[in-house]
């Protein structure tokens, strides 16, 4: 396990949780970048939801609000809203996923980031979201429950 990620495994698949980002109850995170926020989906969702055919990103200088809906996401199993884990304008967004929106499967945490934002709430909201040691056992409940179904 790598030093700055926290890993479930079940079954064949390994569920990762990168260290140092803050993450919302609906399946993103963030990551404090300057001024901006880094807004993407966890390994969670990515792995459940399956591949990822088409990606509709908020528009740039569009406002978003701590769990309101910000685009959405079309994989080969599921329409799922993607939703903001902070409130903000939308000050710039990936557009090397219009090319290939494969990289939010491959690289969740990194390449396959969705968008940045400029907070307008962030010292209020930030303590509302999860640490990596918070989030990871509601991670493996969530498993959990999928295994059941």
């Amino acid at each position: 396990m790598s030093q700055d990620m926290l890993e479930a495994i079940h079954d064949k698949f390994v569920f990762k949780v990168k260290q140092g980002y803050l993450y919302h109850w609906d399946e993103c995170w963030i990551k404090e970048d300057g001024e901006l926020l880094t807004i993407g989906i966890t390994d969670f969702l990515q792995k459940t939801s399956g591949d990822v055919a088409f990606l509709e990103l908020p528009e740039i200088g569009a406002e978003v609000e701590q769990s309101g809906k910000a685009g959405v996401i079309e994989t080969i199993k599921a329409t799922v809203d993607l939703i903001s884990p902070a409130s903000g304008m939308i000050k710039e967004v990936n557009s090397a996923l219009e090319a290939d929106p494969q990289f939010v499967n491959s690289e969740p945490y990194e390449a396959g980031w969705l968008f940045k934002i400029a907070p307008s709430k962030w010292e209020a909201e930030k303590n509302t979201l999860m640490k990596a040691e918070e989030y990871f056992p509601v991670m493996e409940e969530k498993i959990k429950q999928q295994v059941e179904k």
